[in-house]
């Protein structure tokens, strides 16, 4: 048995992932209808995304920045804005393990490409995600935060984030339906991460110390490279050449397990 992948699994898999994104509607609508069907029948359908964030920013924010001592102009809109964009990258890991388990139906009896069960994730992650956005701009105006160009470097930390979460979801998709243990210890994982992670607490709060905790964890380069701007700060250009290394390294390893085992994908089900 071949170990590694051949010229018709690489070809195979390229054309799954353009016949994944062309095929835009059926992704689109499995991302909404998720969502729908996650808040069927509730009073305020999908707005409990945005109530429910709303209700955690202000009550923890109101704590922590009594807790660690910091003025609540100044924490609050720290927190809101680092607890969206981790919700989003959280959400998006999570939903990965089971990518391709959720959508057993349509993989036995259609030829859908796998790559559609990805943007499946990433859409419903990126709808949760408009939702939680709406609290920011009244946080700013109601503490004072006024935004400065540097906002719209988001764009490109964002489309950044985008590409490492697709490469996330395939890879952690395909090891989490060959190994059903993995959603399990990814979740634990992700416990841990949120606590590593500067959401909460601040960089300077670890006074110089522990600097392997926000330059070598994934997750904290991109809420640096995302979150920073929208609170007007410019990211250093090693967080920028960090991401592109953490997309790189993921791509190295995803695209070759996906084009080795991209047919078997329906038979672990």
């Amino acid at each position: 048995m071949a170990i590694y992948p051949s010229s018709r699994d690489w070809r195979l898999a390229n054309t799954d992932f353009l016949r994944g994104l062309t095929s835009w509607q059926v992704w689109t609508l499995m991302g909404v209808s998720d969502i729908r069907q996650r808040y069927k029948r509730s009073r305020f359908g999908q707005f409990w995304i945005t109530l429910s964030m709303a209700v955690f920013v202000a009550g923890i924010g109101l704590v922590f920045s009594m807790l660690f001592n910091q003025a609540v102009s100044e924490y609050v809109p720290y927190l809101a804005v680092n607890y969206i964009i981790w919700t989003f990258m959280s959400g998006v890991v999570s939903d990965s393990s089971t990518a391709f388990v959720q959508g057993t139906v349509f993989l036995r009896q259609e030829n859908l490409p796998k790559t559609v069960f990805v943007m499946r994730v990433l859409v419903r992650n990126l709808i949760a995600l408009a939702h939680n956005i709406v609290i920011v701009p009244p946080v700013f105006l109601l503490f004072g935060v006024k935004p400065t160009w540097a906002i719209f470097l988001m764009i490109p930390g964002f489309m950044l984030m985008v590409v490492a979460a697709f490469l996330v979801t395939l890879v952690l998709g395909i090891l989490s339906t060959r190994f059903r243990d993995l959603p399990q210890i990814i979740a634990n994982l992700l416990q841990l991460a949120f606590f590593m992670t500067p959401i909460m607490w601040r960089v300077d709060q670890l006074g110089g110390q522990g600097w392997w905790v926000t330059h070598l964890n994934p997750f904290a380069i991109f809420m640096r490279i995302v979150a920073d701007p929208i609170r007007g700060y410019v990211p250093d250009t090693w967080d920028y050449v960090s991401a592109l290394v953490v997309i790189a390294g993921l791509t190295a390893v995803t695209w070759p397990l996906f084009a080795r085992f991209r047919a078997r994908i329906v038979y672990w089900l």
